[in-house]
């Protein structure tokens, strides 16, 4: 077949050849039909040999069978899978990353006849992102302690312990105290943030109200900030309900879900706007959501939003991050449109 295509399609055989991505075609069975020799190179064998295999002839059984299933779930739904992370084993022993795309390949009648993917490898990137991390993690454990003292002393001199102040600087002091707590506990978060993202532990799981012990107290936590900017609280998508919702989830990382999106709506919400989080019930998982009548988010960003350090606005590492601790909870994290157009951010969590 690659010597038919390559008499009808030279520049296609031109671009196996010499990109350095890898690139292959794959047919119903999972065998490979195509590859570019990038491809063959990392699988340390020569682009010939791999035509009429599949993964399970190169890669640990485990892993092949990864792959396998992605390739099922295309060639039946007819959906792509695209921008995927994957960790990989090289015939080697070396560990490797990728980010791969994969698209359902179909004939001239509209048939699906195979999967078409291309993978890079981004081993680099992701090295240099667990170093940010934990230089991050370095810096805000090194900053914790020092915030804590100044703000006990912030408190003592507002009590008069060094001596009687004036009413106005009492509160003065007040404010500059809960100001510092509020920093303590946002570099609280990014060593919890950038913590997560060197383990692949999950924290101590415990069953939650999620009004009570979540929503509310975060709402408060930003009741100023709501206040300034006339923001309106709204259930158009399906409020929580008044009565108990129990989830079972690490406290300090759902708050972390919850405090992110909201911070983020109110951010990106116009003056006298509106802010909505919702609730769902579907079977054995939660359907949540935090909604704002903010700018639209393009579709093409959509998936990016998503990716480390991508912001052009903040940090970038929330919204990565957050996704990562809804994941290791056993759901999942996304942004779709709603009506109207505006961003509303879902994401799932099993019920036990």
């Amino acid at each position: 077949m690659a010597n038919n295509f390559n008499q009808r399609c030279p520049e296609m055989m031109a671009l196996l050849r010499h990109s350095e991505d890898s690139i292959f075609f794959k047919d119903m069975d999972g065998r490979f039909t195509l590859v570019s020799e990038a491809k063959a190179r990392r699988s340390a064998v020569r682009w010939e040999e791999m035509i009429g295999k599949s993964d399970f002839d190169f890669l640990p059984l485990e892993e092949a069978r990864k792959c396998r299933d992605d390739e099922i779930f295309i060639m039946e739904t007819g959906k792509s899978i695209v921008d995927k992370e994957e960790e990989l084993t090289r015939p080697d022993g070396s560990q490797s990353w990728i980010s791969v795309s994969k698209f359902p390949w179909k004939d001239l009648d509209g048939e699906i006849i195979g999967v078409i993917g291309i993978s890079r490898d981004i081993t680099r990137r992701k090295k240099l992102e667990k170093h940010i991390l934990r230089m991050l993690c370095i810096a805000t454990h090194d900053m914790r302690s020092p915030i804590v003292s100044i703000a006990s002393t912030i408190k003592l001199l507002a009590r008069g312990r060094f001596g009687q102040v004036s009413e106005s600087v009492q509160q003065t002091l007040n404010d500059v105290f809960n100001r510092m707590i509020k920093l303590e506990k946002i570099v609280g978060e990014y060593l919890t943030k950038s913590s997560v993202m060197n383990s692949s532990e999950i924290g101590r799981k415990e069953t939650l109200d999620l009004r009570e012990d979540i929503i509310d107290p975060i709402l408060g936590e930003f009741s100023q900030e709501i206040e300034r900017g006339e923001i309106q609280i709204d259930n158009r998508l399906g409020g929580i309900p008044g009565d108990k919702i129990f989830v079972s989830a690490n406290k300090n990382w759902l708050g972390i879900v919850y405090r992110n999106l909201l911070s983020n709506a109110i951010r990106y919400t116009p003056k006298g706007g509106t802010i909505a989080y919702g609730f769902e019930d579907i079977g054995n998982m939660y359907r949540l959501n935090v909604f704002n009548n903010g700018q639209p988010i393009p579709a093409e960003k959509r998936k990016s939003i998503f990716e480390m350090f991508d912001s052009e606005f903040s940090s970038g590492v929330g919204l990565p991050v957050i996704r990562e601790l809804v994941r290791r909870h056993g759901g999942d994290l996304w942004c779709e449109e709603s009506p109207g157009g505006h961003p509303n951010f879902v994401f799932t969590l099993p019920k036990e």
